[in-house]
């Protein structure tokens, strides 16, 4: 029983000191500029509407105060069947407190041939 109880105070103690998403966000959002995920959206409306082919990841280099991030964009089912998948990723800097989009970079993910990994090549 007491093992239980000790358990159960130390879960709860720990839960309790995790950081909400909220605190989270809060950290994320340096100044007045949107989150780089916001920013992408501003750009690209469409990836809200078409989600069932497209995997979108927002990564930052540090919990707290991160200075550096990247948005993933990972499309699939495409039409074109030389393609299977297209990878898009956004590099952002914190400057100044704001988000600053850095570099853009596409890649392909080739249906045919050896290579399987993604590619700044177009596909054959």
């Amino acid at each position: 029983m007491l093992r239980l109880m000790s358990a159960t105070l130390l879960s709860l103690g720990l839960l309790s000191g995790c950081a909400s998403t909220e605190k989270l966000i809060k950290k994320v959002n340096l100044g007045s500029s949107d989150t780089p995920l916001q920013q992408v959206f501003k750009v690209h409306p469409d990836l809200k509407k078409s989600s069932s082919n497209i995997d979108i990841r927002q990564v930052f280099n540090r919990v707290e105060s991160p200075t550096a991030a990247q948005v993933i964009v990972t499309q699939t089912g495409l039409m074109d069947d030389s393609v299977r998948a297209i990878r898009t990723v956004y590099s952002f800097k914190s400057i100044k407190q704001d988000w600053a989009l850095q570099n853009t970079q596409k890649s392909y993910q080739c249906a045919r041939g050896k290579n399987k990994a993604f590619q700044t090549a177009l596909c054959p």
